[in-house]
C-alpha cells in the first residue's frame, strides 16, 4: 500500500469513527430521555378531569390575620378527592397526552444552572452538539398504563386543540428538550412542561443524575406558570 492509499484509508476510518461517535452520543442521550420520561410524567401530569388536590381552607381571625387551616374540612375534601381519583383510574376513558413532534433546544441559562446546582461536583460540560433537535418516538414513551401519547401535529393548531371533541380525553400536552450532560455523563439538565388548557400550564428545568446505574430526577425548578 502506498503512502497516499494509506492516508486515504486512515482518513476514511477517522471520518466513519467520528460519525459513529456522534450517533452514539445521540443514542445515549435518547436512551436517558426515554428512561427518565416515566418519572417526568409522574411529576408533571395530573388527571385534568379532576384537577389537583384541593388546598386546605384558611382560617382568619377578626383582623383578617391567618391563624391556621381547617383540618377537618381538608381531611374530608381530600378523602372525597382520592375517592373520585380512584373512580377515574378505574374507568375506561382513554387519556391522551399530545407530545411535541421533536425535542426543544436548550438555553445558555440551563447549562449554567447545571454547573451552579452541582457546583460541589466541579462539573465540566460535555461538548456534544446540541444545536439540532431530533424527532421524539412516541412508541418509546412510557408512563402509567392509562396514559397514551399522540404527536402534537395530529391535533388542531394552537388553542383550537382544546375546542375539538375526541373519542378520548385530551389530558394535556408535553414535550422535552435536548439534554446537556457533564463530561462524565453522570449529571444532566433538560427542560419540560405540561399544558392543561388554553391558559393553563407549567414549565420546568429538570436536573437529573445517575444513581446506582439508574437515571433519576434530582430537582425540578419552575420557570413558567400560566
Amino acid at each position: 500500500m502506498t503512502f497516499k492509499q494509506a492516508f486515504i484509508a486512515i482518513s476514511i476510518f477517522l471520518l466513519f469513527s467520528s460519525c459513529e461517535k456522534k450517533q452514539t452520543d445521540l443514542e445515549f442521550e435518547q436512551s436517558v430521555a426515554y428512561e427518565i420520561f416515566p418519572a417526568l410524567m409522574g411529576e408533571l401530569h395530573y388527571n385534568t378531569r379532576l384537577g389537583p388536590p384541593p388546598p386546605p381552607t384558611p382560617i382568619y381571625d377578626t383582623n383578617e390575620k391567618l391563624i391556621g387551616y381547617d383540618t377537618i374540612i381538608a381531611e374530608r375534601t381530600m378523602t372525597e378527592w382520592q375517592m373520585k381519583l380512584a373512580e377515574f383510574k378505574a374507568d375506561s376513558v382513554r387519556l391522551v397526552i399530545a407530545v411535541d413532534d421533536s425535542t426543544r433546544l436548550l438555553e445558555k441559562e440551563e447549562r449554567e444552572e447545571l454547573l451552579k446546582y452541582f457546583s460541589d461536583k466541579n462539573l465540566i460540560l460535555d461538548t456534544s452538539d446540541l444545536s439540532k433537535n431530533y424527532k421524539i418516538e412516541v412508541n418509546r414513551l412510557k408512563a402509567e398504563p392509562k396514559l397514551k401519547f399522540k404527536y402534537r401535529s395530529e391535533f388542531p393548531a394552537a388553542s383550537d386543540m382544546w375546542s375539538e371533541e375526541y373519542d378520548f380525553h385530551l389530558s394535556g400536552t408535553t414535550g422535552f428538550s435536548r439534554i446537556q450532560f457533564d463530561a462524565t455523563k453522570s449529571y444532566g439538565i433538560l427542560h419540560s412542561g405540561f399544558g392543561c388548557g388554553k391558559l393553563c400550564g407549567t414549565g420546568f428545568r429538570v436536573l437529573i443524575k445517575k444513581e446506582k446505574g439508574k437515571w433519576i430526577i434530582e430537582k425540578m425548578v419552575a420557570i413558567e406558570i400560566a
